[in-house]
């Protein structure tokens, strides 16, 4: 009974540990509220959740394949160079259905998206 109550006082104690673990950089407040500015219509949420997905994936993919090579100088500029061309790659994808009044809240959203992304 005491080993009971001690693994449930431990699992309390831990539990403001496992909330403070870092979430996604498009999961963060500042982007998601840039993301809601944008005043995406019901025809444009599935647009631009795959365009986002797309650039997460092609992303992570990326970031693996530089992190797998070997003898790897300047990685942070090379991280910087191929997010910087996935991001003009989803501004293209945006600017196929994003109307001309959404996109400075795009703008907003995708320099909120990059600056977020700079920490990870």
């Amino acid at each position: 009974m005491r080993y009971l109550i001690l693994l449930c006082l431990a699992w309390l104690l831990a539990a403001p540990l496992r909330a403070a673990e870092p979430q996604p950089a498009f999961l963060q407040p500042e982007v998601l509220k840039a993301a809601l500015a944008i005043e995406l219509t019901d025809e444009q949420k599935p647009q631009f959740q795959a365009a986002l997905t797309t650039f997460v994936n092609e992303r992570i993919e990326a970031m693996n394949l530089l992190l797998r090579r070997n003898n790897q100088t300047d990685l942070p500029r090379k991280i910087k160079s191929k997010t910087n061309r996935l991001l003009k790659q989803m501004d293209k994808d945006m600017a196929e259905f994003l109307s001309e009044e959404q996109m400075p809240a795009y703008k907003n959203y995708r320099n909120t998206l990059k600056a977020n992304l700079q920490g990870m």
